[in-house]
């Protein structure tokens, strides 16, 4: 009985090899993935196979193969492969079931397959904000599922002035079409007019999956969030999707390219309701917050306190307007630059705004700042509101530095370069060539054109005298000049900015940027002046609101900080106002005075050097030597100045060079000695020149600080050589790294850092 029970057992053949797996485990709600179950045996009996239920998925594609192979002594080998191509079309985990093989009287089953299938959310539009996955989500699917839909998702027809309004833009793409496409399609979304705008998310990939009359369809979107700024309506533009579809399947087919556009919407803006307030605000917000920071905590007479007004809360960040800060008696407020920072919240925008004051109290005692109210209307509460800062005490104790330690240099008022200078650089290059070359031909052919009897000169006509309206525009470009030198900055977009910068209240800098556009409008409009005595007016106006600063409020306020004691923060306007326009030699000089205050002798020796090379002759100046006087012999020599700067010494060349051709021109018998005198006095001043402009080429430092060590070699382990004062001067020979090497014709040689001198 066994003998027969072993005999059937192996008539049978083996048990068959069943296997079923699929690509992924994971994978999002519309996707597809493999399923693929393999059968094997050895025996030439067919294997029937059969499918668990597939719940949650839809069969989109099947395929079946069988192959035998002959595998010598083994004998046969059948291998059944069935491929299934499935379609998640719910988010959870869905279960496949156990596959079972029947062969014969023997059924063998695989292990059930857990899956994953995440929602659309938690892939690509995960970086969407809140309200626009809202937005997609209500939004209506297309009409047709076999073909590109594009159209503009907004959350209502009407929106509030200055409140939030969320445009989507919504390209719907079938699933076969959009597999087909080598690049993903591009979707443009254009800023409307009339509001301000933060761009939003724009993900590549598809966003949602929608199952449309039987079709898949797959979203792209791009999302930007805009603010209205004024009443009225606001046309939000038609959207564009850009995609190019290929000819065929073949890789290197040529592509077919497509654009669709969406339709226009508008939006009607309502108005703010009336505020209780007078000159109601204009701040659309919610839960704002208002913090006021002083550092430091307590102040001396003539230190400056840094005060920052901090706005935070929902809303348009980048317009909040200053608050109205009331500062007490004897507190000069100097408002800076303000910081903005953006960090949206649940979907809307957030963040702080803060505003940055350099207040200087100028006398002693205890002082109350009042309480701060910044007024807005809450769109949430539906009413107006203010966000508040309560009152805060300032104690002030006295200055410490009453009195000067040293002899006060006064400041130098004047903001402009010396005439010697501007001509000699605005004769470059051209003009110098002029004056080289001109007067030998001049002569030359003056000498050809010689007759018995000259002819009279004909009387130049005279210019056509300016009207007041005229002299009014070029004093108000001139003064626009002065107060911003950049050409690009004063006549762009950016003047009210510039001016702003230089120190001219906001209100001020508008009304001077619309005037100068007003100007252009008369000029060059097709309306032409209008009434010029209106114009002129207001240009005069305008003229005696700017010209009342002394180059304006900005110099006004460099003066309050070096008078009061201020001293670092007034060196660091010098230093700006020198660095910007390094030809002004009052510039040079005012930094100097305010090193020289604070106790930094070596940088202040610098500064009045440059202001030297550029003044030689200036009284301010050679006081100033006075002051401070070089520390040794060898770095006077090096700092010392002629009596004339290259360029005065270059224009009295040209000028003895003019005087000399034109007295060749004119000579008469005995005028021999005039030539020869006018030909050593240009020769003497083009000398002079020439070496005035070698002395000062030469690089220059000057040591910053005293008990410097001139090094032997460039590292900060080496033996010290000499140890210099600060304000001596030397030459620069070379650099490495941040060292450098320097001398001196007195024999002083070796290496400083570079941070230990002040080149000139």
């Amino acid at each position: 009985m066994t003998s027969a029970l072993w005999v059937l057992i192996a008539l049978q053949g083996p048990a068959s090899d069943l296997q079923a797996r699929v690509d992924r485990i994971r994978l999002a709600a519309g996707e597809l993935l493999t399923l693929t179950v393999r059968a094997r045996t050895r025996t030439a009996e067919p294997v029937s196979l059969t499918l668990p239920p597939l719940t949650g998925f839809a069969i989109v594609g099947s395929r079946e193969v069988t192959e035998v192979s002959v595998e010598g002594a083994l004998g046969q080998t059948r291998t059944t492969t069935r491929e299934l191509r499935l379609r998640a079309e719910r988010a959870g985990t869905l279960v496949i079931g156990p596959v079972r093989a029947r062969q014969g009287r023997r059924t063998v089953a695989t292990e059930p397959i857990a899956v994953t299938v995440d929602s659309v959310a938690a892939g690509p539009a995960a970086s969407l904000s809140p309200v626009a996955r809202g937005l997609i989500a209500a939004a209506a699917p297309p009409a047709q599922s076999d073909r590109v839909a594009l159209s503009v998702i907004l959350p209502g027809d009407t929106a509030l002035a200055g409140a939030q309004l969320d445009v989507v833009a919504a390209a719907w793409f079938p699933r076969e079409l959009r597999t087909r496409l080598r690049r993903m399609p591009i979707l443009t979304l254009q800023t409307p007019e009339g509001v301000w705008s933060y761009p939003g998310a724009s993900p590549s990939a598809p966003a949602a999956s929608r199952l449309v009359r039987g079709g898949w369809m797959d979203l792209f979107v791009a999302h930007q969030v805009v603010f209205p700024l004024a009443a009225g309506r606001v046309i939000i533009p038609p959207a564009a999707v850009d995609y190019a579809v290929p000819v065929n399947f073949s890789f290197f087919s040529r592509e077919e390219r497509y654009s669709l556009k969406s339709d226009s919407v508008v939006v009607t803006v309502l108005p703010l309701p009336a505020s209780r307030i007078a000159d109601g605000p204009r701040v659309v917000a919610q839960g704002l917050a208002l913090e006021l920071a002083i550092e430091p905590a307590e102040s001396r007479v003539g230190e400056p306190l840094e005060v920052s007004a901090t706005v935070s809360g929902l809303g348009n960040v980048a317009l909040w307007p200053e608050p109205v800060m009331r500062w007490p008696a004897g507190f000069r407020a100097y408002p800076g630059e303000a910081t903005v920072r953006v960090e949206p919240r649940g979907g809307r925008m957030a963040g702080s705004k803060t505003f940055h004051y350099l207040v200087v109290p100028d006398s002693v005692g205890s002082f109350l700042l009042p309480e701060i109210r910044y007024a807005y209307y809450d769109f949430a509460a539906g009413d107006y509101t203010a966000a508040r800062a309560p009152p805060r005490a300032l104690a002030v104790a006295q200055g410490a530095e009453p009195r000067a330690a040293r002899p006060l240099p006064p400041l130098d008022r004047s903001a402009s370069t010396t005439w010697s200078t501007g001509l000699a650089a605005g004769l470059m290059p051209w003009g110098w060539v002029v004056l080289l070359v001109g007067p030998p031909l001049l002569a030359w052919f003056g000498r050809r054109r010689l007759a018995p009897r000259r002819a009279a000169a004909a009387e130049e006509p005279g210019a056509t005298p300016l009207s007041r309206l005229g002299r009014l525009e070029h004093a108000f470009h001139a003064l626009l000049a002065s107060h911003v030198p950049d050409p690009v900055a004063r006549d762009g977009d950016g003047l009210a900015r510039a001016l702003r910068a230089a120190g001219v209240e906001s209100a001020v800098a508008d009304h001077v940027m619309r005037l100068r556009d007003r100007l252009r409008a008369a000029r060059y409009g097709p309306r032409g002046l209008g009434d010029a005595a209106e114009l002129a007016a207001e240009l005069a106006q305008v003229l005696k609101v700017l010209g009342a600063e002394p180059s304006g409020s900005r110099r006004r306020l460099l003066v309050a900080l070096y008078e009061v004691g201020a001293l670092r923060a007034a060196a660091d306007s010098f230093a700006a106002r020198a660095a910007a326009r390094p030809a002004v030699a009052a510039h040079w000089y005012n930094l100097g005075a305010t090193l020289y205050r604070a106790g930094a002798d070596g940088k202040a020796a610098a500064a009045w050097a440059m202001a030297a090379r550029l003044t030689p002759r200036a009284p301010l100046v050679r006081r100033a030597r006075q002051f401070l006087p070089p520390p040794d012999a060898a770095s006077e020599s090096l700092l010392a100045t002629g009596v004339a700067t290259p360029s005065e010494w270059a224009l009295a060349a040209a000028a003895g060079w003019v005087a000399l051709w034109l007295a060749l021109l004119g000579r008469r018998q005995g005028g021999g000695i005039v030539v020869i005198l006018l030909g050593l006095l240009t020769a003497a001043c083009a000398g002079l020149a020439a070496r005035e402009w070698r002395h000062q080429a030469r690089p220059v430092a000057v040591v910053a600080g005293p008990g410097t060590a001139v090094r032997v070699a460039p590292y900060g382990g080496a033996s010290a050589a000499i140890t210099l004062d600060a304000g001596a001067a030397l030459y620069i020979e070379r650099r490495q790294g941040a060292w450098i090497q320097v001398g001196r014709p007195d024999g002083v040689r070796g290496w400083l850092l570079a941070s230990e001198v002040v080149p000139l």
